[in-house]
C-alpha cells in the first residue's frame, strides 16, 4: 500500500465526519507523510497502523471532543456521539474474540442505561398519573361523601404537582446519564484500541 491508497482508504472510513473535520484529519496525515519523506512511506504506514485503526481513533476522538463543546447539550448531539463511538469500535481492527467482547459489553451497557432511563421515566409517570386518578376519583365521589372527595382531590393535586416538579429534574438526570455513558464508552474504546507505542 502506498501513501495515495492509504489516504484514500482513510477518507472512505471517515466519510461520516463533517467535511471540515475530514479535511483537517486528512491534512494532518498528508503533512505527516510529507515530513517523513517519499522514501519513508512504508515506515510511516507501519508506524500509523491500518487506515481502519487510524479512522477508529479519529472517530472516537471527534465524538468525545464534540461532546465537550458548549453546543453539545442536545440529546441529538449525544446520540450522534454514541453512534460515532460505536462505529469507531466496530471499525477498529480488533481480533475476533476482542471484537465480540467489545460488542457484548457495548450492548449490555446500552441495555442497562436504557432500562435505567425507562425505570426513572416510569416512576415519574406513575406518580403523575396516580395523582390525576386520585383527583378524578375525588371529583366522582364529591356528591356522595364530600370530606372523602376533598381528601382524594387534595392528595391528587399534591401527587400531580410532585410529578410535574420531578419532571425537569428527571430530564436533567437522564441527560447527565447519557453524557456520562458516552464518555465511559469513549474511555472503553481507548482502552481497547490503545497502541502500546504512542497515539496519533
Amino acid at each position: 500500500m502506498d501513501r495515495a491508497s492509504y489516504l484514500k482508504k482513510l477518507r472512505g472510513k471517515l466519510h461520516r465526519l463533517p467535511a471540515h473535520e475530514l479535511d483537517a484529519a486528512l491534512a494532518y496525515y498528508e503533512e505527516y507523510f510529507d515530513e517523513a519523506g517519499e522514501n519513508n512511506e512504508q515506515q510511516v504506514i507501519a508506524q500509523l497502523g491500518s487506515p481502519s485503526h487510524v479512522a477508529s481513533q479519529i472517530l472516537a476522538d471527534f465524538a468525545l471532543k464534540d461532546l465537550e463543546t458548549p453546543s453539545a447539550k442536545s440529546t441529538k448531539k449525544k446520540m450522534t456521539a454514541i453512534w460515532l463511538i460505536i462505529l469507531a469500535i466496530l471499525s477498529a481492527p480488533l481480533s475476533l474474540p476482542l471484537l465480540a467482547a467489545a460488542i457484548a459489553l457495548i450492548f449490555s451497557f446500552g441495555v442497562i442505561i436504557i432500562s435505567f432511563i425507562f425505570a426513572i421515566g416510569a416512576v415519574v409517570a406513575s406518580i403523575f398519573f396516580s395523582g390525576i386518578a386520585a383527583l378524578i376519583g375525588g371529583v366522582l365521589i364529591l356528591t356522595e361523601h364530600w370530606p372523602t372527595a376533598l381528601l382524594f382531590m387534595g392528595i391528587g393535586l399534591i401527587v400531580t404537582g410532585l410529578g410535574v416538579l420531578l419532571f425537569p429534574m428527571v430530564v436533567r438526570i437522564i441527560k447527565k446519564i447519557v453524557l456520562v455513558s458516552v464518555e465511559a464508552l469513549g474511555r472503553l474504546f481507548h482502552k481497547i484500541t490503545k497502541k502500546k507505542k504512542g497515539d496519533f
